[in-house]
Protein backbone atom coordinates (compact mmCIF):
# COMPACT_ATOMS: atom_id res chain seq x y z
CA UNK A 1 0.00 0.00 0.00
CA UNK A 2 1.12 3.43 -0.99
CA UNK A 3 1.70 6.17 1.86
CA UNK A 4 -0.98 8.44 2.31
CA UNK A 5 -0.26 11.78 0.90
CA UNK A 6 -0.09 14.43 3.84
CA UNK A 7 -0.78 18.23 3.11
CA UNK A 8 1.14 21.06 4.72
CA UNK A 9 -0.61 24.25 5.00
CA UNK A 10 1.69 27.08 5.73
CA UNK A 11 -0.31 30.81 5.36
CA UNK A 12 3.05 33.45 5.23
CA UNK A 13 2.57 37.19 6.17
CA UNK A 14 5.73 39.10 6.62
CA UNK A 15 7.66 36.20 8.11
CA UNK A 16 11.21 36.42 5.45
CA UNK A 17 13.47 36.01 8.53
CA UNK A 18 11.26 32.75 9.68
CA UNK A 19 10.00 31.22 6.21
CA UNK A 20 13.54 29.60 5.51
CA UNK A 21 13.43 27.20 8.86
CA UNK A 22 10.19 26.93 8.73
CA UNK A 23 9.84 25.06 5.04
CA UNK A 24 13.17 23.09 5.55
CA UNK A 25 11.43 21.74 8.85
CA UNK A 26 8.83 20.51 6.37
CA UNK A 27 10.58 19.17 3.62
CA UNK A 28 12.95 17.50 6.21
CA UNK A 29 10.00 15.09 7.72
CA UNK A 30 10.74 11.48 7.55
CA UNK A 31 6.89 11.13 6.15
CA UNK A 32 7.73 11.77 2.61
CA UNK A 33 4.59 11.69 0.72
CA UNK A 34 3.80 15.21 1.41
CA UNK A 35 2.67 18.37 -0.31
CA UNK A 36 3.51 21.74 0.87
CA UNK A 37 1.08 24.35 -0.30
CA UNK A 38 2.59 28.26 0.67
CA UNK A 39 0.02 30.82 0.48
CA UNK A 40 1.62 33.91 0.76
CA UNK A 41 -1.01 36.61 2.19
CA UNK A 42 0.18 39.82 0.86
CA UNK A 43 3.56 40.14 2.54
CA UNK A 44 5.21 43.39 2.08
CA UNK A 45 8.79 41.84 2.93
CA UNK A 46 10.69 39.16 0.54
CA UNK A 47 8.33 36.36 2.25
CA UNK A 48 7.02 35.31 -0.96
CA UNK A 49 10.70 35.62 -2.91
CA UNK A 50 12.39 33.27 -0.36
CA UNK A 51 9.20 31.08 -0.57
CA UNK A 52 9.74 30.51 -4.47
CA UNK A 53 13.34 29.57 -3.90
CA UNK A 54 11.47 26.40 -2.79
CA UNK A 55 9.51 25.71 -5.74
CA UNK A 56 9.36 22.20 -7.35
CA UNK A 57 6.80 19.69 -8.09
CA UNK A 58 5.62 19.18 -4.55
CA UNK A 59 5.72 22.74 -3.11
CA UNK A 60 2.97 25.08 -4.21
CA UNK A 61 2.86 28.74 -3.69
CA UNK A 62 -0.09 31.14 -3.68
CA UNK A 63 -0.33 34.35 -3.72
CA UNK A 64 -3.34 36.84 -2.24
CA UNK A 65 -3.98 39.83 -1.02
CA UNK A 66 -3.61 40.09 2.35
CA UNK A 67 -7.06 39.21 3.77
CA UNK A 68 -5.76 37.02 7.64
CA UNK A 69 -4.45 33.69 8.00
CA UNK A 70 -7.88 31.89 8.55
CA UNK A 71 -8.72 33.03 4.77
CA UNK A 72 -5.31 32.06 3.66
CA UNK A 73 -5.32 28.50 5.17
CA UNK A 74 -8.85 27.86 3.65
CA UNK A 75 -7.61 28.53 0.22
CA UNK A 76 -4.62 25.97 1.15
CA UNK A 77 -7.24 23.37 1.83
CA UNK A 78 -9.27 23.89 -1.67
CA UNK A 79 -6.04 23.13 -3.32
CA UNK A 80 -4.70 20.15 -0.90
CA UNK A 81 -4.64 16.78 -1.97
CA UNK A 82 -4.12 14.96 0.89
CA UNK A 83 -5.56 12.19 2.89
CA UNK A 84 -4.20 14.29 6.06
CA UNK A 85 -3.95 17.84 6.43
CA UNK A 86 -0.82 19.50 8.83
CA UNK A 87 -1.30 23.31 9.30
CA UNK A 88 2.07 25.17 10.20
CA UNK A 89 2.26 28.18 11.07
CA UNK A 90 5.33 30.38 9.10
CA UNK A 91 7.61 31.35 12.09
CA UNK A 92 6.88 27.51 13.51
CA UNK A 93 8.62 24.68 13.14
CA UNK A 94 7.94 20.64 13.41
CA UNK A 95 10.41 17.63 14.80
CA UNK A 96 11.30 15.64 11.68
CA UNK A 97 9.28 12.08 12.74
CA UNK A 98 5.90 15.00 13.60
CA UNK A 99 4.04 14.01 10.60
CA UNK A 100 5.57 10.02 10.39
CA UNK A 101 4.38 8.76 13.72
CA UNK A 102 0.73 11.18 13.79
CA UNK A 103 0.31 9.06 10.63
CA UNK A 104 0.76 5.49 12.06
CA UNK A 105 -1.22 6.23 14.87
CA UNK A 106 -4.07 8.05 12.54
CA UNK A 107 -4.08 4.95 10.36
CA UNK A 108 -4.53 2.02 13.33
CA UNK A 109 -7.30 4.75 14.93
CA UNK A 110 -9.31 5.71 11.71
CA UNK A 111 -12.12 9.36 12.33
CA UNK A 112 -9.56 10.14 15.06
CA UNK A 113 -7.37 13.30 15.19
CA UNK A 114 -3.83 13.13 16.47
CA UNK A 115 -2.08 15.69 18.83
CA UNK A 116 1.32 16.25 20.05
CA UNK A 117 3.18 18.16 22.61
CA UNK A 118 4.64 21.86 22.13
CA UNK A 119 7.63 23.02 22.59
CA UNK A 120 7.56 26.83 23.44
CA UNK A 121 10.45 29.21 22.41
CA UNK A 122 11.69 32.80 22.35
CA UNK A 123 12.54 34.07 18.87
CA UNK A 124 16.54 34.33 20.11
CA UNK A 125 16.48 30.87 21.81
CA UNK A 126 17.51 27.22 20.06
CA UNK A 127 14.03 25.74 19.74
CA UNK A 128 15.41 22.10 19.90
CA UNK A 129 17.15 22.94 23.63
CA UNK A 130 13.93 24.02 24.60
CA UNK A 131 11.51 21.28 26.38
CA UNK A 132 7.33 20.87 26.02
CA UNK A 133 5.46 21.73 29.42
CA UNK A 134 5.22 19.48 31.68
CA UNK A 135 1.53 20.96 32.92
CA UNK A 136 0.58 21.39 29.06
CA UNK A 137 1.44 17.75 28.25
CA UNK A 138 -1.25 16.66 31.20
CA UNK A 139 -3.83 17.90 29.43
CA UNK A 140 -3.09 15.51 25.94
CA UNK A 141 -3.91 11.74 26.46
CA UNK A 142 -5.97 9.27 24.62
CA UNK A 143 -9.83 9.12 24.78
CA UNK A 144 -12.81 7.94 22.44
CA UNK A 145 -15.13 10.96 24.00
CA UNK A 146 -13.89 13.68 22.56
CA UNK A 147 -16.20 16.36 24.20
CA UNK A 148 -14.41 15.27 27.33
CA UNK A 149 -11.04 15.69 25.74
CA UNK A 150 -12.17 19.74 25.14
CA UNK A 151 -13.85 19.75 28.86
CA UNK A 152 -10.97 18.86 30.74
CA UNK A 153 -8.79 21.28 27.96
CA UNK A 154 -11.27 24.37 29.21
CA UNK A 155 -10.54 23.59 33.03
CA UNK A 156 -13.71 21.73 34.14
CA UNK A 157 -12.13 19.16 35.96
CA UNK A 158 -9.28 21.02 37.79
CA UNK A 159 -10.33 24.66 37.01
CA UNK A 160 -6.84 25.36 35.48
CA UNK A 161 -7.61 25.10 31.39
CA UNK A 162 -4.66 24.77 28.89
CA UNK A 163 -4.52 25.38 25.05
CA UNK A 164 -3.13 23.34 22.54
CA UNK A 165 -1.38 25.11 19.43
CA UNK A 166 -2.30 24.85 16.01
CA UNK A 167 0.53 23.27 14.43
CA UNK A 168 0.27 20.07 16.88
CA UNK A 169 -2.41 18.53 15.84
CA UNK A 170 -2.56 16.55 12.26
CA UNK A 171 -6.09 16.46 10.78
CA UNK A 172 -8.10 13.71 8.60
CA UNK A 173 -9.86 15.35 5.50
CA UNK A 174 -12.58 13.62 6.48
CA UNK A 175 -12.62 15.44 9.66
CA UNK A 176 -11.78 18.63 8.39
CA UNK A 177 -14.79 18.39 5.83
CA UNK A 178 -17.28 17.63 8.98
CA UNK A 179 -15.17 20.61 10.72
CA UNK A 180 -16.08 23.30 7.82
CA UNK A 181 -13.89 26.47 7.11
CA UNK A 182 -12.11 28.57 9.30
CA UNK A 183 -13.68 31.22 10.89
CA UNK A 184 -12.70 34.12 8.38
CA UNK A 185 -13.93 37.50 10.73
CA UNK A 186 -11.13 38.53 12.99
CA UNK A 187 -11.10 35.89 15.64
CA UNK A 188 -7.30 36.13 17.19
CA UNK A 189 -8.02 32.76 18.60
CA UNK A 190 -9.49 31.55 15.65
CA UNK A 191 -7.29 27.95 15.87
CA UNK A 192 -9.35 27.60 19.27
CA UNK A 193 -12.88 27.70 17.62
CA UNK A 194 -11.99 25.79 14.54
CA UNK A 195 -9.88 22.40 16.20
CA UNK A 196 -12.77 22.76 18.83
CA UNK A 197 -15.33 21.80 15.60
CA UNK A 198 -12.64 19.58 14.59
CA UNK A 199 -12.15 17.78 17.74
CA UNK A 200 -15.90 17.31 17.87
CA UNK A 201 -16.37 15.68 14.39
CA UNK A 202 -13.88 12.94 15.28
CA UNK A 203 -14.34 10.23 17.47
CA UNK A 204 -11.57 10.61 19.45
CA UNK A 205 -8.20 12.06 19.95
CA UNK A 206 -4.73 10.12 19.68
CA UNK A 207 -1.50 11.57 21.54
CA UNK A 208 1.69 10.80 19.84
CA UNK A 209 4.13 10.98 22.47
CA UNK A 210 7.54 11.25 20.46
CA UNK A 211 7.32 13.90 18.36
CA UNK A 212 7.02 17.98 18.64
CA UNK A 213 5.20 20.82 17.26
CA UNK A 214 7.95 24.03 18.07
CA UNK A 215 6.08 27.15 18.68
CA UNK A 216 7.55 31.00 18.67
CA UNK A 217 6.65 33.06 21.08
CA UNK A 218 8.07 36.86 20.71
CA UNK A 219 10.27 38.74 23.70
CA UNK A 220 8.10 42.12 22.10
CA UNK A 221 4.62 40.37 22.52
CA UNK A 222 4.39 39.81 19.09
CA UNK A 223 1.98 37.17 19.17
CA UNK A 224 -1.48 37.92 17.89
CA UNK A 225 -3.04 35.61 21.16
CA UNK A 226 -0.60 37.83 23.59
CA UNK A 227 -2.56 41.46 22.33
CA UNK A 228 -4.70 43.16 24.98
CA UNK A 229 -6.22 45.89 22.50
CA UNK A 230 -10.31 46.24 23.11
CA UNK A 231 -10.76 44.83 19.58
CA UNK A 232 -8.72 41.29 20.43
CA UNK A 233 -10.69 41.00 23.62
CA UNK A 234 -13.78 41.42 21.69
CA UNK A 235 -12.57 38.85 19.08
CA UNK A 236 -11.46 36.47 21.71
CA UNK A 237 -14.84 36.85 23.07
CA UNK A 238 -16.89 35.96 19.98
CA UNK A 239 -14.48 32.98 19.94
CA UNK A 240 -15.19 31.93 23.34
CA UNK A 241 -18.75 32.31 22.43
CA UNK A 242 -18.54 29.90 19.13
CA UNK A 243 -16.78 27.39 21.19
CA UNK A 244 -19.07 27.61 23.97
CA UNK A 245 -22.02 27.17 21.23
CA UNK A 246 -20.44 23.67 19.56
CA UNK A 247 -19.59 21.70 23.21
CA UNK A 248 -22.96 22.55 24.92
CA UNK A 249 -24.54 21.34 21.41
CA UNK A 250 -22.17 18.16 21.39
CA UNK A 251 -22.82 17.11 25.31
CA UNK A 252 -24.98 17.98 28.08
CA UNK A 253 -22.12 17.30 30.41
CA UNK A 254 -23.02 19.65 33.29
CA UNK A 255 -19.37 19.88 33.94
CA UNK A 256 -19.10 21.64 30.21
CA UNK A 257 -20.72 24.32 31.88
CA UNK A 258 -18.39 24.58 34.62
CA UNK A 259 -15.20 24.57 31.91
CA UNK A 260 -16.77 27.24 29.82
CA UNK A 261 -17.57 29.37 32.91
CA UNK A 262 -14.04 28.85 34.44
CA UNK A 263 -12.51 29.62 30.60
CA UNK A 264 -14.67 32.60 30.77
CA UNK A 265 -13.33 33.72 34.17
CA UNK A 266 -9.98 33.74 32.52
CA UNK A 267 -11.08 36.54 29.83
CA UNK A 268 -12.74 38.51 32.13
CA UNK A 269 -9.82 39.03 34.22
CA UNK A 270 -7.27 39.93 31.02
CA UNK A 271 -10.81 42.34 30.11
CA UNK A 272 -10.96 44.49 33.12
CA UNK A 273 -8.23 47.33 32.57
CA UNK A 274 -9.35 47.54 28.63
CA UNK A 275 -12.91 48.10 28.68
CA UNK A 276 -15.60 47.58 31.79
CA UNK A 277 -18.47 46.95 29.17
CA UNK A 278 -16.76 44.24 27.72
CA UNK A 279 -16.10 42.91 31.15
CA UNK A 280 -19.64 42.93 31.94
CA UNK A 281 -20.57 41.19 29.26
CA UNK A 282 -18.38 38.58 29.85
CA UNK A 283 -19.62 38.02 33.43
CA UNK A 284 -22.70 38.01 32.53
CA UNK A 285 -22.37 34.94 30.41
CA UNK A 286 -20.54 33.97 33.44
CA UNK A 287 -23.77 33.96 34.73
CA UNK A 288 -25.74 32.03 32.29
CA UNK A 289 -23.57 29.13 32.73
CA UNK A 290 -23.91 29.20 36.63
CA UNK A 291 -21.15 31.10 37.74
CA UNK A 292 -17.99 29.99 38.81
CA UNK A 293 -16.05 30.28 42.26
CA UNK A 294 -12.60 29.96 40.32
CA UNK A 295 -10.66 32.81 40.06
CA UNK A 296 -6.70 32.72 38.73
CA UNK A 297 -4.05 33.99 40.61
CA UNK A 298 -3.04 37.82 39.87
CA UNK A 299 -0.09 38.07 41.29
CA UNK A 300 2.36 37.62 44.13
CA UNK A 301 1.26 37.47 47.96
CA UNK A 302 -0.14 40.83 48.65
CA UNK A 303 -2.18 40.80 45.71
CA UNK A 304 -4.28 37.65 46.45
CA UNK A 305 -4.11 38.57 49.94
CA UNK A 306 -6.26 41.53 48.80
CA UNK A 307 -8.24 39.65 46.39
CA UNK A 308 -9.06 37.53 49.16
CA UNK A 309 -10.13 40.23 51.41
CA UNK A 310 -11.58 43.24 48.93
CA UNK A 311 -11.95 40.59 45.65
CA UNK A 312 -10.51 40.23 42.33
CA UNK A 313 -11.76 43.70 40.82
CA UNK A 314 -10.39 45.72 43.60
CA UNK A 315 -7.37 43.50 43.41
CA UNK A 316 -7.11 44.51 39.46
CA UNK A 317 -7.90 48.00 40.02
CA UNK A 318 -4.95 48.54 42.88
CA UNK A 319 -2.41 46.22 40.46
CA UNK A 320 -3.18 48.24 37.34
CA UNK A 321 -2.79 51.55 39.34
CA UNK A 322 0.35 50.41 40.94
CA UNK A 323 2.22 49.47 37.80
CA UNK A 324 1.11 52.57 36.16
CA UNK A 325 2.97 54.33 39.08
CA UNK A 326 5.79 52.61 38.91
CA UNK A 327 6.53 52.78 34.85
CA UNK A 328 5.81 56.39 34.89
Amino acid sequence: MPEPLVSIIIPVYNAEKYITKTITSALNQTWRNIEIIIIDDGSTDNSLAIAKQFKNEHIVILSKQNQGASKARNKGLQEAKGAFIQFLDADDLLSPNKIAEQVKLLLQNPEKIAVCSTVHFFDNQNPYEALPSAYEDSFLFDTDNPAEFLINLYGGDTNRGSMVQTSAWLTPTDIIKKAGKWSEFYLPDEDGDYFCRAVLASKGIIYADSCFNYYRKYTNSKNLSAVKTKESLEGKLKSFLLKKEHLLNATNNPVAKKALAHSAMDLAIIAFNVDKTLTNQILKVIEDLGGTSSIPVLGGKEIELIKKIFGWKTALRLQYYCRRLFSA
